[in-house]
C-alpha cells in the first residue's frame, strides 16, 4: 500500500525533506500539497506519529498527536490533540487538550481545557474550558465555564453557567448565573 499517492509542489524525496516528521507517520494514500510554507494534507489516512503543523482539509485521522495546526474537514477516529484550529469535521474519539473548536460533530471522548464556539456536542466528558454556543446533546460535564448554547441532556457536575437553555439532565453542582431551564425538576438557585 503506498505512503504517498501524490505530492503537489514537488516529489515524495521532497515532502520528506521538507516535512521531516512526515517520513516518521504512519500513513495511507496521503494526498499532500507542499508548494506553500505549510504542508497541506488534502486526502488519505493518518494511522499514527506526529502532526506538526500546517492545514488538515480532508481525510480520517486514525491515531496519533495533533501538535497544531488547522483542521477543516475529515473524522478524527482517535489520539490526541494538543491545540490548534478545528473548523469542521467528526470527532469520533480522543483527547482535546487545548485549541478551538469552531464546529462539527464531537461524538466522544474526554475534553480538557481549550474553547468551543459552536457545534454539536453527541456525547463524552468535558473536563474544563470555555462553552461559547452550540448544542450539548449528552455526557458529563465536570468543569469549565459555559456562556450560552443549548443543553439537551447529561450529568452537570461543576462549573458556571452563565447563560443559555437547560432541557434536562441532572445538575450536582455549580454556578447557575441565567438562563432558560426547561427541565421540570427544580432549577438550581442562583449564586
Amino acid at each position: 500500500m503506498s505512503r504517498i499517492i501524490r505530492v503537489i509542489g514537488g516529489t515524495e524525496k521532497d515532502a520528506y525533506d521538507k516535512f521531516i516528521w512526515l517520513k516518521d507517520a504512519n500513513i495511507e494514500k496521503a494526498e499532500i500539497d507542499i508548494s506553500n510554507h505549510d504542508l497541506i494534507w488534502r486526502g488519505g489516512v493518518w494511522h499514527g506519529g506526529v502532526w506538526h503543523g500546517g492545514y488538515w482539509e480532508i481525510g480520517d485521522w486514525h491515531g496519533g498527536i495533533w501538535l497544531g495546526g488547522t483542521w477543516y474537514d475529515g473524522t478524527w477516529k482517535d489520539g490526541t490533540w494538543l491545540g490548534g484550529t478545528w473548523y469542521d469535521g467528526t470527532w469520533k474519539d480522543g483527547t482535546w487538550l487545548g485549541g478551538t473548536w469552531y464546529d462539527g460533530t464531537w461524538k466522544d471522548g474526554t475534553w480538557l481545557s481549550g474553547t468551543w464556539k459552536d457545534g454539536t456536542w453527541k456525547n463524552g466528558t468535558w473536563l474544563g474550558g470555555t462553552w461559547k454556543d452550540g448544542t450539548w446533546k449528552d455526557g458529563t460535564w465536570l468543569g469549565g465555564t459555559w456562556k450560552d448554547g443549548t443543553w439537551k441532556n447529561g450529568i452537570w457536575y461543576d462549573g458556571i453557567w452563565l447563560d443559555g437553555t437547560w432541557n434536562y439532565g441532572t445538575w450536582k453542582d455549580g454556578t447557575w448565573k441565567d438562563g432558560d431551564w426547561l427541565d421540570p425538576k427544580t432549577k438550581p438557585s442562583k449564586k
